[in-house]
């Protein structure tokens, strides 16, 4: 695969991925179709989980042409074998729970929000918009834009820190259409649309280059997929916000902030060293 057809696959992936929610009305954005309903989150999960199986056999089929067997390529998108638990953990959750100890801290602790968390547990995984963003929605994305297309960038010849910084710009275009579903919904709020769109890629590309290195530094697809569930639950990290409850509350949670971030720069390379890293 050259250097030309490589970007024209993965913006292909990266145009079905999205294009899918488009065909089906049920699917499509307008300013009567809630993306939060049930029924229209299970036509879209339904779209997307299809749009990624043909992204798959897509992917693999391409990987097999270039010379290797069809296992082979099946092996290149790193979503088999599963790793060991302990590595799981250590290289995924571990390492990116280290950067979000404010935020933790703050939700379970100073939030009571340990009293909850069984209950916020069943939610994600029952009602339909949870299994959208703690598990489907990962899913696809960590299986699409990391497995598929950082698979077809290595094959065409990028060099892994280049994929890691130039990938997740497919991650973070892809994004970029909710910008189109708010302003279905508010004609009126333009600006805000427009802002909160350009926010979210310039934080989906962000977060891509982490799942990017993760990808590559495991070796696995299954470690991306955990931190961004992870990272779905948390949500965007509070900065300069004053904590609810005593002042000191703000405090603590500034100081672990920074020191969760400064701890992740010093453990990120070791927590996340594995047999399989390509990186």
């Amino acid at each position: 695969m050259d250097s030309f057809t490589g970007p024209l696959v993965c913006t292909t992936l990266t145009i079905v991925y999205v294009g899918v929610l488009y065909i089906h009305p049920r699917t499509r954005p307008s300013a009567t179709v809630s993306r939060n309903d049930d029924d229209v989150i299970k036509s879209r999960v339904v779209a997307i989980l299809l749009s990624s199986v043909v992204s798959g056999v897509i992917t693999a089929w391409i990987l097999s042409k270039d010379g290797g067997t069809t296992q082979d390529a099946l092996k290149s998108l790193r979503i088999w074998p599963i790793p060991p638990v302990v590595e799981l953990f250590r290289s995924s959750l571990l390492i990116t729970a280290i950067l979000f100890i404010g935020p933790l801290v703050e939700k379970i602790v100073f939030s009571n929000g340990w009293k909850y968390l069984r209950a916020d547990v069943e939610i994600a995984l029952t009602g339909w918009i949870g299994l959208r963003n703690y598990i489907i929605g990962p899913l696809t994305e960590e299986f699409v834009f990391r497995a598929c297309i950082v698979s077809i960038e290595l094959a065409s010849g990028m060099p892994p820190l280049k994929a890691i910084f130039l990938s997740p710009l497919y991650f973070g275009i892809a994004h970029l259409h909710h910008a189109f579903e708010v302003y279905l919904v508010q004609p009126d709020a333009l600006i805000f649309a427009l802002l909160s769109s350009l926010f979210q890629f310039a934080f989906t590309t962000v977060f891509g280059w982490y799942a990017t290195f993760l990808f590559l530094r495991t070796g696995s697809f299954w470690q991306p997929f955990i931190a961004h569930a992870f990272c779905n639950t948390m949500g965007v990290p509070k900065i300069g916000a004053k904590s609810e409850g005593p002042e000191w509350y703000t405090h603590a949670y500034n100081v672990l902030l920074v020191g969760g971030t400064v701890a992740f720069a010093a453990l990120l390379f070791p927590l996340t060293k594995t047999p399989n890293a390509i990186i």
